[in-house]
């Protein structure tokens, strides 16, 4: 799906900042609030955007538990697995991968027993046979 040079410089203005009003967004393309608004539209509805997110103050970020999750799964289960965990809201990432085991969870709470609960919950889905925890300690990048 190709994107033209004005949807592609509103998507980086949204990824700059999401709230952005549209009047704002129609001034500094050079095009009207409506314009701007179809353009959102239209990006949504070709699965280009797929959500607004936000993004969080770092002392509150230095507050937040994460932590992956590597998962061993039975075989034939990682579809239904796949879609139990994507119901789980402090699951901010699944991913799919190589190796000796089969994905790659991560995890975001507020304290240390949300986590130990989260990880027996996970635990218990059906087809999943072992896991990993690792906390995360520092984040360098």
């Amino acid at each position: 799906m190709e994107l033209d040079a004005r949807d592609k410089h509103l998507i980086a203005l949204l990824q700059a900042n999401a709230r952005e009003s549209v009047v704002s967004l129609g001034k500094q393309l050079g095009v009207s609030r409506t314009t701007v608004q179809n353009r959102i539209e239209a990006l949504e509805r070709r699965g280009v955007i797929k959500k607004f997110t936000i993004e969080f103050d770092q002392q509150y970020q230095r507050r937040i538990l994460k932590a992956q999750m590597l998962i061993n799964l039975r075989a034939g289960v990682s579809r239904r697995v796949i879609k139990e965990l994507q119901k789980i809201p402090q699951i901010s990432g699944i991913k799919s991968v190589s190796g000796i085991y089969d994905l790659i969870v991560e995890l975001s709470v507020e304290a240390s027993c949300e986590l130990d609960q989260l990880v027996d919950d996970i635990r218990e889905i059906e087809g999943i046979e072992k896991t990993i925890s690792c906390i995360e300690l520092s984040n360098y990048s």
